[in-house]
């Protein structure tokens, strides 16, 4: 596991938020590598219809047919091959070290290490490896999807639902140890649009005077603060206006919504819809348009199969692993998944620490927990009818 992280993590493969497709050259590579682990652990293993591809987009898929009889509900597992632009990469050099009697990797403090999230892959190929060459582990059949552009909120935009639609699904993308997603936020962009009409001040009633800013303005202010982030905590959502951009006379107000409760969501619904009659009221000369109502994340828990926490603690309890159940103030991969008609599925950690810096680093004993815990859902799956 160590040796297939330190190769994987050697890889600069970051994503690109402003021009995600076609992917970056660093997460094809990263594909390649996958693709080519797989291939030599199907090839050792003999197992017949064990597949892998990698997609036109840069998806890596992999297939391991079911070695029992019995229907069973399929797993899939998913993880994202992309590391996070939003630290410096390049050439980046891991560190083998120790850590309060672990083994970690890091690197020098120069580069980010992209456990977040070579530590899920690498877990998963290791999975894939052990399940092929270890017949003795019962199991149905497995799905795995390794995604590019997770870390700019793009992983499912081109998932091939034919190819990757398990009926159970974790996400192996997780940083603290012995915790595990069971929700996490609804997640949509809101972008709206103030066309103004200009006129000299002196006359603007009789020329139709559209003060887009004011406009603007007034639609950020309709929204009470207590409905802010700042607000908010737990299991609470909020809307938050956190950008405005001006192109001459127009505005646009660039949105986040964000909820776990369904009824939240609808209450955000008619406050949007509020803000913007209201303003129209007030502004009769400015055209308002809404140019981007675009899901990002569903909560997971909406979708959730209904056995997956039992699952989940009955493959702790066999290894001895106390594990703690969250919600998620943010999105996963599964929620990416899910906001594209997929199922959801938890988040298990992996191993990861101080993702997205240049402090980050990637502890090998947790990601073996993790390994163990998944490797003992997938043995319980066969008992699910």
């Amino acid at each position: 596991m160590l040796e297939t992280f330190v190769k994987y993590a050697s890889i600069n493969s970051q994503s690109d938020d402003d021009n995600p497709w076609p992917v970056t050259a660093g997460q094809l590579e990263m594909a390649q590598a996958i693709k080519a682990c797989v291939q030599q652990a199907i090839a050792k293993s003999n197992v017949k219809g064990a597949t892998t591809e990698i997609s036109a987009d840069g998806y890596v898929y992999v297939r391991i047919p079911a070695n029992i009889r019995s229907n069973c509900p399929s797993l899939g597992i998913s993880c994202h091959l992309d590391v996070t632009p939003e630290a410096k990469g390049g050439n980046i050099k891991p560190l083998v070290d120790t850590l309060n009697g672990h083994t970690i990797v890091r690197t020098d403090g120069t580069t980010l290490l992209g456990a977040d999230d070579k530590c899920g892959v690498t877990i998963a190929v290791e999975l894939i490896r052990t399940i092929l060459n270890t017949p003795s582990n019962k199991h149905g059949e497995l799905l795995f999807a390794f995604c590019p552009n997770e870390d700019v909120g793009r992983a499912a935009d081109k998932i091939d639902t034919e190819v990757f639609c398990p009926d159970i699904l974790f996400d192996l993308d997780g940083e603290e140890w012995g915790v595990v997603t069971q929700s996490n936020f609804t997640a949509r962009r809101f972008d709206v649009k103030f066309l103004g009409h200009d006129a000299h001040p002196g006359d603007a009633k009789a020329q139709k005077f559209g003060d887009a800013i004011a406009a603007a303005s007034a639609y950020i202010s309709y929204f009470p603060v207590e409905s802010r982030p700042e607000n908010s905590e737990g299991r609470q959502g909020y809307i938050h206006p956190w950008n405005l951009t001006k192109d001459e006379l127009d505005v646009t107000v660039h949105t986040r919504v964000r909820y776990f409760d369904k009824s939240e969501g609808e209450l955000f619904d008619r406050m949007l819809a509020g803000a913007i009659a209201d303003v129209k009221h007030k502004f009769p000369n400015v055209k308002i348009e809404v140019v981007a109502d675009v899901l990002q994340y569903e909560n997971v828990a909406y979708t959730l199969h209904p056995q997956a926490r039992t699952l989940v603690e009955n493959a702790a309890s066999k290894i001895g692993m106390d594990i703690t159940f969250t919600d998620e103030r943010g999105g996963t991969t599964a929620a990416m998944m899910a906001a594209h008609g997929l199922k959801g599925g938890m988040c298990i950690f992996a191993g990861m620490h101080e993702v997205h810096s240049t402090r980050e680093y990637a502890d090998l004993k947790e990601m073996e927990d993790a390994y163990n815990l998944m490797l003992e859902i997938i043995k319980e799956i066969p008992s699910l009818k």
